[in-house]
Protein backbone atom coordinates (compact mmCIF):
# COMPACT_ATOMS: atom_id res chain seq x y z
CA UNK A 1 0.00 0.00 0.00
CA UNK A 2 1.49 3.58 -0.91
CA UNK A 3 0.43 6.66 1.13
CA UNK A 4 0.51 9.69 -0.98
CA UNK A 5 2.69 12.86 -0.31
CA UNK A 6 -0.49 15.02 1.00
CA UNK A 7 -1.43 12.01 3.58
CA UNK A 8 2.35 11.97 4.79
CA UNK A 9 2.00 15.90 4.99
CA UNK A 10 -0.99 15.38 7.03
CA UNK A 11 0.61 12.68 9.67
CA UNK A 12 3.66 14.89 9.50
CA UNK A 13 1.53 17.89 10.84
CA UNK A 14 -0.53 15.92 13.36
CA UNK A 15 2.48 14.45 14.99
CA UNK A 16 4.39 17.80 15.18
CA UNK A 17 1.25 19.30 16.96
CA UNK A 18 1.25 16.29 19.16
CA UNK A 19 4.64 16.66 19.96
CA UNK A 20 3.98 20.60 20.67
CA UNK A 21 1.51 19.35 22.72
CA UNK A 22 3.72 17.23 24.80
CA UNK A 23 5.96 19.92 25.09
CA UNK A 24 3.96 21.90 26.73
CA UNK A 25 2.11 19.79 28.84
CA UNK A 26 5.80 18.66 30.27
CA UNK A 27 6.86 22.11 31.02
CA UNK A 28 3.39 23.02 32.38
CA UNK A 29 2.68 25.96 30.22
CA UNK A 30 -1.00 26.61 29.14
CA UNK A 31 -1.99 28.12 25.66
CA UNK A 32 -1.47 31.56 27.45
CA UNK A 33 2.13 31.59 28.31
CA UNK A 34 3.29 30.28 25.35
CA UNK A 35 1.43 33.15 23.26
CA UNK A 36 3.17 35.40 25.83
CA UNK A 37 6.40 33.56 25.33
CA UNK A 38 6.05 33.70 21.25
CA UNK A 39 5.03 37.64 21.62
CA UNK A 40 8.33 38.05 23.39
CA UNK A 41 10.56 36.70 21.09
CA UNK A 42 8.68 38.24 18.13
CA UNK A 43 9.40 41.41 20.26
CA UNK A 44 12.95 40.83 19.97
CA UNK A 45 13.42 39.99 16.77
CA UNK A 46 12.17 43.61 15.97
CA UNK A 47 14.25 45.09 17.92
CA UNK A 48 17.48 42.90 16.69
CA UNK A 49 16.00 43.76 13.16
CA UNK A 50 15.88 47.71 13.90
CA UNK A 51 19.01 47.32 15.88
CA UNK A 52 20.86 46.02 12.69
CA UNK A 53 19.19 48.54 10.19
CA UNK A 54 20.22 48.93 7.16
CA UNK A 55 23.43 46.86 7.82
CA UNK A 56 21.86 43.47 8.53
CA UNK A 57 23.43 40.65 7.68
CA UNK A 58 26.84 42.35 8.52
CA UNK A 59 27.03 44.34 11.32
CA UNK A 60 24.92 44.24 14.57
CA UNK A 61 24.84 47.36 16.97
CA UNK A 62 24.86 46.12 20.36
CA UNK A 63 25.01 48.90 21.95
CA UNK A 64 21.63 50.61 20.78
Amino acid sequence: MDISSAMQNQISSVQQAMGMHSLQKSMNQDAATVSKLLEGMEETTQKLNKAAGKHRGNNVNVLA
